[in-house]
């Protein structure tokens, strides 16, 4: 049981990757009712990925004990995923609606 929580760099337990995937689902489906329905599939894709990257890389970039680590990488994901959603759907809703004209 030990093995799913580890919180090291270089050895980062499963269950704090699905803890990182879970917020990129949440973040991809409030994002995805804002878009609609047909983008539903693209913005969970887009928040996962987001918030595991981010999940991963502030946890390679910041230190300490395994709860502050654990708090900042969950803070990381939760940042990542909403400033690269924000981004891609303002690039898309910018796009479609120049497409439109």
């Amino acid at each position: 049981m030990n093995e799913l929580l580890v919180m090291e760099p270089e050895r980062i337990g499963l269950l704090i990757w699905l803890v990182w995937a879970v917020i990129g689902v949440v973040g991809g489906v409030v994002a995805s009712r804002y878009m609609g329905p047909r983008t539903a599939v693209f913005c969970i894709v887009i928040g996962v990925v987001a918030s595991v990257l981010g999940g991963y890389l502030s946890t390679c970039f910041i230190g300490g004990g395994a709860v502050q680590m654990f708090l900042l990488s969950v803070l990381g994901a939760v940042f990542s995923a909403a400033v690269v959603l924000w981004i891609v759907m303002s690039m898309t809703s910018y796009f479609r609606k120049n497409e439109n004209q």
